[in-house]
C-alpha cells in the first residue's frame, strides 16, 4: 500500500506539472476545482485520452489527498467523489469523456478539501499497471448556503509587514520583511502590492509586488518574504516613509490593507552631528595641548 500511494503521488505531480510519461496518454484538465453549499452535489468529468495504438482498459479509483503532508488514502469518509463506474474500455487513438459525482458530507465544514482520480491501465490479466496511472486532482471548496451565490470568500487571513534592517541613506538597503498567514479553512494564493513612500510624496512611489511565484497557501500557513529596498532619496534623510500594502487571498477579490511608517534619520544625523562637533573639539584640544608641550 506504502508503493501505491507512493506512486500515486509521484503520478499526481508529474501530471499537474505537466511532465510527460513513457507513454503519451494524458487527461484534461488535470485541476479542477467546484465550488459546492453544505450538503449540494454535483456532477464534475475529466477526458482520458488514449495516445497508444491499442485499446486500453483503464481502472477508475478516488483517493483522498491531504496536500499539506502529500498523504494519500482510501478512507471513505474523505473521499468525496464517486465514478459513474470502476472501468471503461478506450479505443485506441481515441478519448473518453469521464464523469463523476461530487456529493461532500452535509455537515462539511466551510473550507477546501481534496481529492484525486487516478486512472491506471489494466494489462490483459487485469492486473494494475500502477506506474502508467495518471490523477486529477480535485478540489472541493465547500460553502455556507447563504454563500452560494457570491462563491467562497474569507477575510480570516492576515498580513504583517516589520522593519528589518532601518538601513544607512545610499550605503546600506532597507530591509523589510512581510507575513501573509492563511487563518481560513480555505486554500488561497494570496498576492498584492506594497507602495513606498514618504509622507509628503516628493518622489515616485516605490513598488513591490507580493508573492510573485503564486504560492498557494493551505489552511494555517504561513508565507514569509524580506524585501530589500535599495533606491533612496534625499528626502527619506528628513522625512518619514509610509509603508502601505494592499494584499487579496486569490479567491474573492476584496483586498486588506496594511500600513506601517519608517522613521526619518533625524534622529541619526543629529547623533553624527554631535559625534563630529565633538571629534573636532577633542582634535583641537589635544593639537592645542601637543603646540603648548612643544613651547
Amino acid at each position: 500500500m506504502k508503493f501505491i500511494k507512493t506512486t500515486l503521488l509521484t503520478i499526481l505531480i508529474y501530471t499537474l506539472c505537466g511532465i510527460p510519461f513513457l507513454n503519451a496518454n494524458s487527461i484534461d484538465p488535470g485541476i479542477r476545482r467546484i465550488t459546492l453549499s453544505q450538503g449540494e452535489r454535483q456532477y464534475g468529468s475529466v477526458v482520458f485520452k488514449n495516445e497508444e495504438d491499442t485499446d486500453l482498459q483503464i481502472l477508475i479509483r478516488p483517493y483522498a489527498y491531504n496536500p499539506q503532508n502529500d498523504e494519500i488514502s482510501e478512507d471513505k469518509k474523505d473521499i468525496f467523489i464517486k465514478a459513474d463506474t470502476d472501468t471503461i474500455n478506450v479505443k485506441a487513438k481515441s478519448s473518453f469523456n469521464i464523469k463523476y459525482e461530487i456529493y461532500p458530507l452535509d455537515n462539511l465544514e466551510e473550507g477546501s478539501y481534496f481529492n484525486i482520480l487516478a486512472l491506471t491501465p489494466l494489462s490483459g490479466n487485469e492486473e494494475i499497471q500502477i506506474n502508467s496511472s495518471i490523477a486529477q486532482l480535485i478540489i472541493l471548496d465547500i460553502v455556507s448556503p447563504q454563500n452560494q451565490i457570491k462563491g467562497v470568500t474569507t477575510d480570516k487571513y492576515t498580513t504583517s509587514i516589520e522593519v528589518v534592517r532601518k538601513g544607512i541613506p545610499f550605503i546600506l538597503p532597507s530591509k523589510l520583511k512581510y507575513t501573509i498567514t492563511n487563518n481560513s479553512n480555505y486554500l488561497i494564493t494570496p498576492q498584492g502590492r506594497i507602495d513606498i513612500f514618504n509622507e509628503k510624496n516628493t518622489y515616485k512611489s516605490i513598488y513591490v509586488y507580493l508573492n510573485e511565484e503564486k504560492q498557494k497557501l493551505y489552511p494555517k500557513e504561513s508565507l514569509e518574504e524580506e524585501i530589500s529596498l535599495s533606491k533612496w532619496h534625499i528626502s527619506d534623510i528628513f522625512l518619514n516613509r509610509i509603508v502601505k500594502g494592499e494584499v487579496y487571498n486569490g479567491i474573492d477579490g476584496v483586498p486588506k490593507s496594511v500600513e506601517i511608517e519608517m522613521d526619518n534619520y533625524l534622529l541619526e544625523l543629529s547623533f553624527l552631528v554631535i559625534a563630529i562637533i565633538l571629534s573636532l573639539i577633542f582634535v583641537k584640544s589635544f593639537y592645542k595641548d601637543l603646540t603648548k608641550r612643544k613651547n
